[in-house]
């Protein structure tokens, strides 16, 4: 008898100390003032919301990927350096001209639209951006506590668990409907080119030019966007970067009958019932594939320097 009681106890000891190794302790962020501006430290230098998924997969998701990380060294460029904590980026002046950063406040409201949720983070807006006059997107970089995050919003959940996959094989480029979008976009990827992978100094991720809509809208020059979507390397911060961009083979703005470049690809009438729209994106994507990075404007290059400089830490 007493050897089954003695049993029983470690058994009971085993169990507790298996639980209290396991939990995890999630801090909510602390509630700001909407729109709370932050002061910079700046230098000069030359879909539908997929499911919840449990408890378990957030915490896996947002570990650091496997492997060494080589942080990536932007090439020297006259640009401006500017810190909103956590971010610190340098921006190239053929780019904008300094930037603003500004905390907003946690929503999580029952009321609130699933793509405003947000357990609370920074957003910095590019000053004097070239390329934004009659833009449909701001140009900006978000950054959100990822843990929180993914845990508030499946749509969240659904991009890092996308991007991972990528991270993972990047040499895979995944189908449309597998890229990680942008959570807060209440709308779809309707096409992707220039899809690759890009480090930055702590960090990684996937950068596309891409047009999101509610409906097959033409590509054009007023939507199109260079979009980057990556986590710093220890899994504590998502990042999303938005910057409008322009090349010169899109029709202007997103009208059905606007004048098109000699090359561009004709948008199908789609009061047409054999419109087929999957051909039109298809080829889109190849024109804009074989166009080199020096006619977008601004250019791939200078974005990725950008994305490049930029660090993350508290």
């Amino acid at each position: 008898m007493k050897k089954v009681t003695s049993f029983i106890t470690l058994f009971i000891a085993t169990i507790l100390t298996c639980v209290s190794c396991i939990s995890v302790t999630v801090e909510s962020p602390v509630s700001q003032p909407a729109g709370t501006a932050i002061p910079a430290t700046v230098v000069s230098s030359p879909t539908l919301e997929p499911s919840t998924p449990t408890p378990e997969i957030f915490i896996a998701l947002t570990q650091a990927i496997p492997g060494e990380f080589q942080p990536t060294q932007p090439p020297a460029s006259a640009g401006t350096t500017v810190t909103y904590a956590p971010l610190t980026v340098t921006i190239p002046q053929a780019i904008a001209d300094g930037a603003s950063g500004s905390n907003l406040p946690r929503v999580n409201g029952d009321d609130a639209p699933w793509w405003e949720k947000t357990p609370g983070h920074l957003q910095v807006n590019l000053g004097d951006y070239y390329a934004l006059q009659g833009k449909l997107h701001q140009p900006a970089i978000y950054v959100y506590p990822a843990m929180a995050y993914v845990e508030l919003s499946p749509a969240a959940f659904e991009s890092i668990h996308r991007l991972n996959n990528y991270l993972y094989d990047p040499n895979n480029v995944p189908a449309l409907d597998q890229l990680p979008g942008v959570p807060f976009f209440n709308a779809q990827v309707l096409f992707a080119a220039h899809i690759q992978p890009v480090s930055f100094q702590n960090g990684k991720g996937i950068r596309y030019i891409s047009e999101y809509g509610q409906y097959p809208a033409p590509a054009n020059n007023t939507e199109l966007v260079y979009n980057f979507i990556g986590l710093t390397s220890d899994g504590e911060y998502y990042i999303v970067a938005i910057f409008p961009l322009t090349n010169p083979v899109l029709a202007e703005t997103p009208d059905a009958g606007a004048p098109l470049p000699v090359r561009g690809i004709p948008y199908p009438y789609l009061a047409n019932p054999a419109a087929n729209m999957d051909a039109y994106y298809i080829a889109v994507t190849d024109l804009l594939n074989v166009q080199p990075p020096e006619s977008f404007t601004p250019t791939l290059s200078e974005l990725d320097r950008l994305i490049q400089s930029m660090r993350v830490e508290p």
